[in-house]
């Protein structure tokens, strides 16, 4: 029992569970603990501990390391163990390891019991027979490789020292549970065919490879030296097992390493343009890629120098001066393919040198990267156009960092606002920079809050003054520019100067502010002219009655004593005075056209054209007129003023007329979007190119009045009617003969 009395409760459960010798493990010291009978089996009296490393010195040479190893694997892996070792003095004895795990604290035990060989002898039969020398004993226990016997029949194992229970991790116990197939899969166990072509007895061994594997499941490559022998009539094999893992797994790396290299060579001639010059810097060897891209066959180039392929220029040469100095080179080379067509390739050069330093071959990699610069050169030019394009904008363009700092600028920004030369210039300055200082931070104001929202600003109009004090004015887009991610990383600025546009508004504002004043005045003007053409035409009436009265009693009383000067004198003083008549109340009517008191009513135009024909049918029968109306819409319109319209069209239709020619007119309508458009065509005598530009000008005549009649408001008339009502008025001749007149009507009014 140990002497410390603080454990003696401990030491007690210890002897409790392993009955015989017992022994603790102290991890932290590496302290051996022995009961009293543990300490009698070691032969130590002095004290109830040693160290760990002390114990293991105990035992004989060949079992240190096995001991070792047991106690290795209990401490750090928790794996138990029992096995036989031998004292210096040839004390054999067993030791069992064991740990147990309570709350956080493991607690390693054992037992140790000494055992003398008869006793050993009888467990291990039938090892009794094949080794009855107990030097030979030793022999086999000692032998630094593992060995065991198994069964022919079964398979089962007998026995096995105890480097084999090492080597596989079992207890002496449990390894004579197994039979060869526990250790050994079936693919791998040699048939019997195998062992009976040796035979049993026969003289010799064999050797068999094979995988076996341990407690664990770890499994290693096995070489066993196997030798038949016959004990009690019955059939065993005795097995030296040698790990040759390392060897498989060495061989299997070479293969591998063989297989990589292989890889990479196929992914090098795959991937890559290789050409292997000499000392000489003459080619020896380019491979089918190399061929592939330029088009070269391997004779054209082998021997020759680089340079019958790639073009000389600055990289070549700096390529061949590093070269000729052994040194490690990578740049640029542009060649030329067989065929006149150039490609570029991203060359590394590596010399390779023998043990004395000096240089035997160089190796050149390169990879194609034609489509690269084809690319780039693509984008360069696109750039330039780019950037020729928005350095000759009107507009001012520009990009700002997060800090407000200006990165880009074209031409019009930096030269015509910035007043800068170049735009190196105005690079990484900002707007406090080239404006005072309260200008620069509104400006400021509204940069920060694009970058935190992440936002743009459309058509802000900014105001500052330059440096003569004058006003200007800027009409700007600012948005903000992301990157790839998402991510705002400064703003991008469009500026147009609008200070002309500006003072042009304000011009055009105060010109329509004096509009809208005379159009006041103007329509004052034309209230009081209306009231105007109403009284006179009205006051005029009156003396324009009298005169045709008394005219027409001096012809009726006088004419017969008036000679045919007389008479004629007459004439001209009644068609004059009903002339005077008929244009004042056409005047009347004309001053009229442009007020719509008539209430809007729902009007079938048909109906209405035919009261208008009605009204003419005297002059369309002496005419023997042909009329053809088409089919005519229901229009909410007044109803009058399209009276007129129409009545003044076809009567003009019917009037200018050329003698013995029978009029035809045809009236139709076509239905819009929005509106109504009617014709009125005739085959009269035509309006001359000269004259269109007077036709609805008021008192406007375009014949004379001997030959046609009317009094040159008519026309004028339609015109205002049919623009008060919102539409337009149009007509389309020729001098041959035949008008359109053509007008619209919105449908709703």
């Amino acid at each position: 029992m140990l002497a410390n009395e603080e454990n003696s409760q401990e030491l007690s459960d210890v002897l409790m569970l392993c009955g015989i010798g017992a022994w603790e493990l102290q991890p932290e010291s590496q302290q051996l603990k022995f009961s009293s009978t543990g300490l009698k089996y070691i032969k130590t009296n002095n004290s109830e501990s040693i160290s760990l490393s002390a114990f293991i010195e105990m035992v004989q040479a060949p079992f240190r390391e096995a001991l070792a190893v047991c106690f290795e694997r209990l401490i750090k892996d928790k794996i138990t163990f029992l096995d036989t070792f031998y004292l210096e003095d040839s004390t054999c004895l067993r030791v069992k390891g064991n740990s147990i795990t309570k709350g956080n604290r493991t607690r390693i035990f054992g037992t140790i019991e000494g055992i003398n060989y008869t006793q050993e002898k009888k467990i291990q039969l039938p090892i009794n027979e094949v080794i009855s020398n107990i030097h030979y004993k030793e022999l086999y226990e000692l032998h630094p490789l593992p060995i065991f016997i198994w069964e022919y029949d079964s398979l089962k194992i007998v026995d096995c020292n105890r480097l084999a229970l090492l080597k596989y991790g079992y207890t002496k116990e449990e390894f004579l549970d197994l039979s060869l197939r526990d250790i050994c899969p079936v693919d791998n166990v040699p048939s019997k065919d195998f062992y009976i072509s040796k035979g049993p007895g026969k003289n010799g061994g064999h050797q068999v490879e094979c995988q076996h594997h341990t407690k664990t499941g770890e499994v290693f490559y096995a070489k066993a030296y196997a030798q038949n022998i016959k004990i009690d009539s019955k059939y065993y094999i005795i097995e030296l097992v040698t790990d040759f893992t390392d060897h498989v797994e060495s061989e299997e790396q070479l293969l591998a390493s063989l297989q990589e290299l292989s890889d990479y060579r196929f992914a090098l001639d795959e991937s890559c343009l290789v050409l292997i010059l000499n000392q000489d810097k003459k080619v020896d060897y380019l491979n089918l890629k190399f061929q592939q891209v330029t088009g070269f066959q391997s004779q054209e180039i082998v021997g020759n120098s680089p340079k019958a392929v790639y073009e000389e220029n600055e990289s070549l040469k700096d390529c061949l001066k590093a070269v000729s100095k052994g040194k490690i080179w990578r740049g640029e080379l542009k060649g030329r393919k067989s065929d006149g067509g150039i490609f570029w390739v991203d060359t590394v050069i590596t010399p390779f040198k023998d043990n004395k330093g000096k240089t035997y071959q160089f190796i050149w990699i390169g990879y194609d990267i034609t489509e690269k610069k084809q690319a780039e050169e693509s984008l360069f030019k696109e750039r330039f156009l780019l950037r020729t394009i928005i350095d000759n904008l009107p507009i001012r363009i520009y990009v700002k960092d997060k800090k407000g700092k200006h990165i880009i600028n074209n031409k019009s920004q930096y030269n015509d606002f910035l007043g800068a030369s170049t735009e190196e210039e105005t690079l990484g300055k900002t707007v406090f920079d080239y404006f005072p200082h309260e200008v620069a931070e509104r400006m400021t104001a509204i940069d920060h809050q694009i970058l935190e929202a992440g936002n743009s600003v459309m058509n802000l109009e900014e105001c500052y003054h330059n440096k003569n004090g004058e006003i200007n004015w800027l009409l700007t887009n600012k948005a903000a520019l992301k990157d790839a991610s998402g991510k705002v990383v400064g703003l991008v600025g469009m500026t147009k100067d609008v200070t002309e546009r500006k003072k042009e508004e304000a011009i055009l504002k105060q010109l329509n502010q004096e509009l809208i004043k005379k159009a006041k005045e103007l329509e004052q003007s034309n209230q009081e002219l209306e009231q105007f053409a109403y009284i006179a035409s009205h006051d005029l009436q009156e003396p324009l009655r009298m005169i045709t009265g008394f005219l027409g009693i001096l012809d009726k009383k006088y004419s017969s004593v008036l000679d045919e000067k007389g008479k004629q004198y007459m004439y001209f003083v009644v068609d004059g005075a009903t002339r005077m008549k008929e244009i004042i109340m056409d005047l009347l009517t004309y001053s009229r056209a442009g007020r719509l008191e008539e209430k809007i009513k729902e009007t079938d135009l048909a109906e209405l054209i035919s009261k208008v024909l009605s009204l003419q049918q005297t002059l369309i029968s002496q005419k023997k007129a042909i009329i053809e109306v088409g089919p005519m819409p229901l229009l909410s319109i007044p109803i009058a003023p399209i009276h007129q319209v129409f009545q003044n069209l076809i009567n003009n239709s019917l009037k200018y007329q050329e003698d013995g020619v029978v009029p035809k007119v045809s009236i139709t309508a076509k239905e819009r979007d929005n509106f109504w458009e009617f014709l009125v065509k005739d085959n009269g005598i035509g309006i001359p190119e000269s004259a269109k530009d007077k036709v609805f000008i008021l008192f406007s005549r375009l014949h004379s009045k001997s030959k046609y009649a009317g009094t040159g408001i008519g026309l004028a008339m339609c015109k205002k009617i049919i623009e008060n009502l919102g539409g337009s008025i149009g007509f389309h001749s020729n001098e041959e003969g035949g008008t359109t007149f053509y007008f619209t009507v919105p449908k709703l009014l």
